[in-house]
């Protein structure tokens, strides 16, 4: 076998390579051995004195070991928490802030929130329990800030010094404060919660004290870090999960939240004013007077199994400046989605975490539909009873539209047969000119083919607004109503433990007695609806209006059947105070015989065109203008 020479290069080299390796491992072992015997020596020299002889003695080797181990970690901790490194060993006590509403629980190690009790009467649907708004041991909050040489550091993972500085007159802690102290006295971090009386808020004041040089809060600020898997707290976990999310307002900026049916993230582009890990009807937020900065990071996840609602995820730049002292002022909100009780926190828009709806449905519910159950509840007990009254109020505030609806109807349906005629001499003919004899015939008689059109349109912002309202307002949580046992959940008359392959998925597993019995008025109320409608000829192509409605309905008895008992109760009630007030005005405020008359009397006095209609003939004859120019374009 012959070597040339690069290959002979090679081999040597890498000879050379394997000596000096094992030279230098040689001499490391050496030098870790000799430190070993002198930490051993250094150990042995501080042992304490020998026991007495009937007291057992352990090993000499057990207890070098476990002393080697602990300088070892000792330098460990030095190496990478720097001036913090005692801060490493301690006892993790627990603090309590408690009030009549809420109970907090803060974690020496840490120096966080650990846990939330609501204590103002809301439980948990499927234990009975107080409410708690995330799971203890699976969630965590931390905070996490930078040390010149040492890179971030977690406080999870250091120790405080705790002391109750105020409390109650029950003997209830109110204000706490913990100390996470440094090598140097004058060095250190502090955390002061006060818990205010009647409230759920926990106000948290975070000092950084002479460590303007160590901590680089310039360029690597200090973060909270959050993170929570929700408890499912009602009674129908799809629904609950629809209504999760992470809610947020960055400054400048309407109110925002991220997906509520899929997993979303965001990083903020502006100084953020408040976030909240929203679960339905409670929520877990943080305020930040100054603004958490740009470039704070929020998520959510959906779970795949049932043990919690939304996995929430928040790290959130707090307002620090560089200083000696340095300080940041945080609000902690822990407590139900309650209109009053979001509003005294005062933050901007924080109320709307209760999603009434966008734009004008928001309004109408906050301004209007709230304010009147607010009414009705200071002096009625019951909610069933309460909603039959909001919603008499709100249809006869909507009679009058009503009956402009049915009027218009009314006067279409008496101008039916003249309608039929110019159908008939028009059939197969130019549709613009049928188009034109309508609309000529309409402002003969004097009849508005759009005035139906423009009160279903005012009604429009009012029936969505209570399909908002009911899934959003907490005072109708947990309140019964014959068979229902929960207002703000399903009803159920008959239910079954069997899984049916998709059924399950989109009905569920109960029949829910309000939606059958709103459902069953919906069909009622069509069929009087559509017989006071003039009967049109079916046009060829288009839907048959009447099986649009039954089809319709029968949807409305899978989509609602998880909905809120009180929203299907609302439209039940509706429903049939629609259909009597149908009958009271057909038969008491409209005259078919008197709107014939007037029409032939309009016909008989010339009348002039509106603006409208002379712009919608123009439109017409434009139209037909262009028509006729494409058709000649085609024979050319």
């Amino acid at each position: 076998m012959k070597f040339d020479k690069n290959t002979i290069i090679g081999f040597a080299l890498m000879i050379i390579m394997l000596v000096a390796f094992t030279w230098y491992q040689t001499n490391q072992q050496k030098a870790a051995m000799l430190e070993q015997q002198r930490l051993d020596s250094l150990a042995l020299a501080n042992a304490p004195a020998p026991a007495p002889s009937n007291t057992a003695i352990l090993p000499v080797a057990s207890a070098t070991n476990d002393t080697v181990q602990q300088l070892v970690a000792a330098q460990a901790d030095q190496a990478r928490y720097g001036l913090f490194a005692s801060a490493r060993s301690g006892e993790a006590k627990r603090f309590v802030l408690k009030n009549n509403k809420v109970e907090v629980t803060i974690n020496s190690k840490g120096g966080l929130i650990e846990k939330a009790e609501i204590l103002s009467g809301y439980k948990n649907f499927h234990s009975g329990e107080n409410v708690r708004l995330w799971h203890d041991s699976l969630s965590t909050m931390k905070m996490v800030f930078y040390l010149n040489g040492q890179g971030p550091i977690k406080s999870d993972e250091l120790f405080f010094d705790g002391q109750i500085t105020g409390n109650d007159t029950d003997g209830n802690a109110q204000s706490i404060t913990l100390k996470m102290a440094s090598s140097d006295p004058a060095k250190y971090m502090e955390l002061v919660y006060s818990l205010l009386p009647n409230s759920y808020q926990v106000n948290c004041k975070v000092n950084i004290v002479g460590l303007d040089r160590e901590m680089e809060l310039s360029s690597k600020p200090v973060a909270l870090e959050w993170f929570v898997m929700g408890i499912p707290n009602e009674k129908g976990l799809s629904a609950e999960r629809q209504k999760c999310s992470v809610f947020y307002r960055e400054n400048g900026e309407d109110r925002d939240y991220l997906s509520e049916t899929s997993s979303d993230e965001l990083k903020t582009e502006k100084d953020l004013n408040w976030m909240a890990f929203k679960q339905d009807y409670f929520s877990a937020a943080v305020i930040a007077p100054a603004g958490f900065k740009t470039g704070s990071y929020m998520q959510v996840g959906v779970p795949t199994d049932s043990t919690s609602t939304k996995n929430y995820f928040a790290n959130l730049i707090l307002p620090v400046t560089p200083g000696s002292a340095s300080s940041s002022d945080l609000q902690f909100y822990l407590g139900p989605n309650d209109y009053k009780e979001l509003s005294s926190t005062n933050a901007e828009e924080f109320d709307r975490i209760i999603d009434y709806g966008w734009s004008i449905i928001g309004t109408v519910n906050r301004y209007c539909i709230r304010p009147l159950f607010w009414f009705f509840q200071s002096f009625i007990g019951s909610w069933g009873l309460i909603i039959l009254l909001v919603t008499l109020t709100i249809k006869t505030v909507l009679f009058p539209i009503t009956w402009k609806n049915l009027l218009s109807s009314a006067k279409m349906r008496v101008l039916k047969p003249e309608i039929d005629e110019i159908n008939k001499k028009y059939e197969g003919k130019d549709p613009i000119e049928k188009q034109q004899a309508t609309m000529a015939l309409y402002r003969q008689t004097g009849v508005n083919p759009f005035a139906g059109c423009i009160p279903v349109l005012l009604q429009m912002p009012i029936l969505y607004a209570m399909f908002r309202f009911f899934p959003a307002e907490i005072v109708l949580r947990g309140k019964t109503f014959l068979w229902a046992d929960d207002l703000a959940a399903y009803d159920s008359i008959f239910s079954w433990q069997t899984n049916i392959p998709i059924l399950s998925d989109i009905y569920g597993n109960h029949i829910s007695g309000f939606t059958i019995l709103m459902c069953i008025s919906t069909y009622l109320y069509s069929q009087m609806s559509m017989g006071s409608q003039p009967q049109m000829a079916q046009q060829p192509g288009m839907p048959n209006m009447k099986v649009m409605m039954n089809l319709f309905t029968v949807m409305m008895l899978f989509f609602f059947n998880n909905q809120a008992s009180g929203l299907a109760l609302y439209y039940f009630i509706a429903n049939m105070t629609s259909i009597g007030q149908m009958w009271v005005i057909k038969k008491y405020f409209i005259d078919e015989a008197a709107i014939r008359s007037k029409i032939d009397d309009n016909k008989k006095k010339p009348k002039s065109k509106s603006s409208f209609m002379q712009r919608l003939e123009e439109a017409q004859k434009a139209q037909r203008a262009k028509l006729e120019q494409v058709k000649k374009q085609q024979k050319g």
